[in-house]
């Protein structure tokens, strides 16, 4: 990792995948796609990867209420566990219909279908196999599926969603365009980010139906007391240079505490870059998020950390999982300096931005 030399952009396709044509269809066609993979389904599994957040949990209730019917049954389960407190909030007050799900569960199903993800970001979690794919990360490979509309234009998978029900003429309860409404606004950071067309539309199409008392009370519900001891650790931590603000927590209980510092950390005054690892078990996160000023915190992710683990994300929001085991020779996950040199190490190989901050950290 430490002799990366290529250029972030050396990770974007020359040629998108087949599977890109989808974007380009009309909703109503592409819905009519959908409908004839599942006609024949008794049981559709809608499976969310890792822990669920809004866009995911909303996004899978969306298409769990466009292709359920008198003789079809859908269930959404996620594979990992529910670590926010908002997103625990936002369950439990919307009612959402979703629990875990195991790999011997999800081999019961007819169809299996992916909402806010993409069959390669498994990697802890075996899929039997995977029929429908509905996303809006850039696309990693080809995947064979029956159906697939990825769109990276999108900022939130609940915004191609809610594309599908308005094609379909379905009349949103409350509690599903809340959760839509709340799934964009998070995934467009509080509508900060750059919303194209189709969020915009969304949005509109929300306008009026969603509950925002019951959004606001879901977004108070966004630390723990517990959580706070990390923003101490990342406060006290914090290093700052050229635009880049980087705070190593150690460990942490859940990946969703080193996200929720980073959205913090990016919100002070010229900050370009805020930069938040931590190890979960015997994993290393690490989380990138940015102004949304000419930057790719995805690519950037998967040029400095993609051949080592797990990584992906949007312009303004990346993010990296490597297993220790993966790590450098005599790097172990309890060296903090160690952990520090290596993340800011590679990324500095990767873009400039990161020079600095790194040699802050080396002269501590």
């Amino acid at each position: 990792m430490y002799e990366k030399t290529k250029d972030i952009t050396d990770n974007m396709p020359t040629n998108p995948p087949t599977n890109e044509r989808h974007r380009r269809q009309p909703t109503p066609e592409l819905l009519a796609e959908l409908h004839a993979v599942v006609r024949h389904a008794k049981k559709v599994r809608v499976i969310i990867y890792g822990n669920p957040d809004p866009d995911a949990l909303a996004s899978a209730w969306a298409l769990k209420t466009l292709i359920e019917s008198d003789t079809r049954q859908v269930v959404i389960g996620y594979t990992g566990a529910v670590g926010r407190p908002e997103n625990a909030s936002m369950i439990r007050r919307l009612h959402v219909p979703v629990s875990p799900v195991s790999e011997g569960e999800a081999k019961d199903a007819d169809i299996i279908a992916i909402v806010d993800a993409q069959p390669q970001f498994f990697k802890d979690f075996t899929l039997p196999r995977c029929d429908i794919v509905i996303d809006h990360h850039p696309p990693l490979v080809e995947t064979p599926v029956a159906f697939s509309d990825i769109r990276p234009h999108y900022l939130a998978t609940c915004s191609i969603m809610t594309e599908y029900l308005k094609a379909a003429g379905v009349k949103l309860t409350r509690r599903l365009a809340s959760a839509l409404y709340y799934g964009i606004k998070t995934d467009s950071r509080h509508f900060l980010g750059d919303l194209g067309q189709g969020d915009t539309e969304a949005l509109k199409a929300l306008k009026g139906k969603a509950d925002t008392d019951i959004v606001k009370s879901i977004e108070f519900s966004q630390f723990s007391k517990e959580t706070l001891d990390y923003f101490s650790i990342a406060l006290v931590r914090r290093r700052f240079a050229k635009g880049v603000m980087f705070a190593h927590l150690g460990p942490v209980p859940v990946s969703d505490v080193c996200v929720q510092v980073a959205d913090f950390l990016i919100r002070v005054s010229n900050v370009e870059w805020a930069l938040v690892t931590g190890v979960v078990g015997d994993t290393l996160v690490v989380v990138f998020r940015n102004d949304g000023l000419k930057k790719d915190a995805g690519h950037l992710a998967r040029t400095a950390f993609g051949d080592t683990g797990s990584a992906g994300g949007h312009m303004s929001m990346g993010r990296a999982e490597i297993a220790g085991r993966s790590l450098p020779d005599g790097l172990r996950l309890t060296d903090n300096a160690g952990i520090e040199r290596y993340v800011l190490g590679s990324l500095a190989q990767v873009n400039p931005a990161f020079k600095a901050v790194l040699r802050a950290v080396k002269a501590r």
